[in-house]
Parts: C-alpha cells; structure tokens; sequence
C-alpha cells in the first residue's frame, strides 16, 4: 500500500494568496510543469486568479486580526508510483473525494477554489479554504491546524476516511521524517532546477577566450601570449558541462536510492499493520482481567529475556577473560623458551 499524503499551508497576506493561485492558473512561469499538459487542469468554483481573489475576499470579516491565516491551502496527493500506477478515473476519485472531505471539514461554502494539476510528475489536488469559524464568524485557523496534537489527529482522519477506500495509508506515525510544506516543496523543486540550468547555459561570454592571469609582463609587452586557444576553450566548457551531467547522474542515483528505501519501509510498515491488525484481532474481545493476565504475561516475558541478555553478556565477558588469560600465559612460556 501506498501513503496518502496531505499538506497545508497557511495564507496571512492577500498578496500570498493571489501569488499562490496564479502559480495554480500558471499565470507565472512553472519549470516543474509540462506545457503541453496544462490544458488537463481541472479548475473547480473559479476559472481565473481574480475571480479566485474575489470570491476569498467576499469572505473575509471587514474586522480582523492583522496576522489572521486568510485561507488554508490544502494540497494532496499520494506517494507517486501508487497514483501514477492508477487509471486517471481513480485518480480523480481520490482526489475529488479528498475535496469532499476539506470542504465537509470547512463548510463547502468556504472552499472558494480548488483544482487538480495533471501537468507535472504526479498528479494533486490543492484547495484553498477560508478558515471562518462558523461559531463565532471569526477567522480561527488554530481550529483547524492549531498544534501537533491537531495536525496528526487531521492526517489519521484523512488517512482513514479519504485514503483506505483507495488503498493508500497513513505514514509513519510520529516519525522523525521533517514534514516539508508546499511553500517548501515547490521552493526545493525550483532551486535545484535553477541551479542546473545556470551551470549548464552557456553565453556569448563564455566562448570568448580567457586571458591567463600568468601572462604578467611579458604578456604586457606581446612577447608571450596565455590567451586560451579554441582547443582550450572547448575544453574548459566541456569540463563545466561535464561537471553538470555527473550531478545529474549522481541525483539520479541517489533518486533511486530513495525509492528503493522507501519501497522497503512500505513493506515493514505493511508487515507491521498487519501484525499489528492480528493482535488487535486476538484481544479485541478479551475482557479487562483477562487483558491485564495477558500484559502480565508479556511483562514477565520480558524480564526472562532481559535477564537471558544480561547473562549471556556475563559468559561472553568470562570467554573474553579466560581468552585474555590464555594469550597473557601464551607469551610468558614463550619468552621462558628463550
């Protein structure tokens, strides 16, 4: 099983919220995004940045906090080979069943817009939802995304309900993974993409020949010459590109690295649900006193192997000792003999 995964991030500034849907309308420049494939967006409740604005700012309370969250943005999606590896009819299903669920969680009416990208690597939903408390009419983000208690009770939420019926799970729970927002995902994705494009363009300037900082005084008086020749120039470019490409590779490498570790933890957390799924089968109708015999049961199990530990420690020091004692005895017959 694949994970389910979800992804918020919080909106306090108009600007913010405007700069993050034209990235949704590709009104800016996406390296990460395909072209060709962007006439297959799907746009759902707004069909242009501004009509986006202007249903979020209908919503907003004319009192408000200055550093109040505006909206959250919500992105979803699910490890790549398992979404990939679905039809696009499943795709949408778990997609759009994740919009029912953020729009069930705030209040459809506060969903001002939401959309799935078909156009990059893996398809995702993203939302964006206006955080209006219908107790109080107030903007109340911590409602929602108020401390880790609240963030992890929101991913086994949306693990059960929108990701078990499409076969994808929740991730480790409490692992030390860093959770990256989708400000960070997309700013990860952006810079090392930039990076290689400026070490492997080559300008006009490049192709001019350099002088060599050697050429000192005799270069001055033209009776010697460091310019690079056109074999020199080819090759120091070659070089750069080079250097490029053996990063690519390497990325590549480690790319596949990753996969490969995150395909194994899968399996150990697939083997340890259904563990885990077994033994609460097991107990699940045992009364109270009869849990308590099994934990004491187990406890004591524990101690056995606790104390089996400590002793087989304790021989493998003896070995040691007596195998210290034989060399030690070893080297003094020898240097009798002499």
């Amino acid at each position: 099983m694949g994970f389910a995964i979800l992804r918020t991030q919080k909106l306090k500034h108009l600007a913010s919220a405007r700069r993050s849907l034209k990235h949704a309308f590709r009104d800016q420049d996406t390296p990460n995004a395909n072209p060709e494939l962007t006439p297959s967006n799907t746009h759902i409740g707004a069909s242009s940045v501004d009509e986006g604005m202007a249903k979020l700012e209908a919503l907003l309370p004319p009192n408000r906090r200055s550093d109040a969250v505006l909206a959250i943005e919500y992105l979803v999606s699910a490890s790549p080979e398992d979404l990939q590896g679905k039809t696009r009819a499943q795709q949408d299903a778990y997609l759009l069943d994740a919009l029912k669920w953020i729009q069930d969680r705030h209040g459809a009416g506060n969903v001002v817009y939401a959309g799935i990208h078909r156009d990059e690597t893996t398809p995702h939903l993203y939302a964006y939802a206006v955080p209006l408390d219908a107790d109080t009419g107030r903007l109340n983000a911590k409602k929602w995304l108020g401390g880790a208690k609240a963030l992890n009770q929101m991913q086994t939420e949306f693990a059960a309900k929108v990701g078990a019926p499409h076969g994808l799970q929740r991730g480790v729970e409490r692992s030390k993974a860093t959770h990256t927002t989708i400000r960070e995902h997309y700013a990860q994705i952006k810079a090392g993409q930039q990076q290689a494009t400026q070490e492997a363009t080559i300008t006009a300037d490049d192709l001019k020949p350099v002088k060599s900082r050697s050429a000192g005084l005799l270069g001055a008086l033209r009776l010697s010459s460091d310019v690079e020749t056109p074999e020199g120039v080819a090759e120091r470019l070659t070089d750069r590109v080079k250097a490029v490409a053996v990063a690519s590779v390497a990325a590549q490498q480690e790319t596949k690295k990753l996969k490969a570790e995150n395909a194994q933890l899968r399996k150990e957390v697939s083997s340890l649900s259904k563990a885990a799924g077994n033994w609460m089968e097991l107990v699940n109708n045992l009364a109270k006193s009869q849990l308590d015999k099994l934990f004491e049961l187990a406890r004591g199990f524990h101690r056995e192997n606790q104390e089996a530990k400590r002793e087989q420690e304790k021989r493998w020091a003896e070995q040691e000792r007596e195998r210290q004692t034989q060399v030690v005895k070893g080297r003094s017959t020898k240097d009798r003999g002499r």
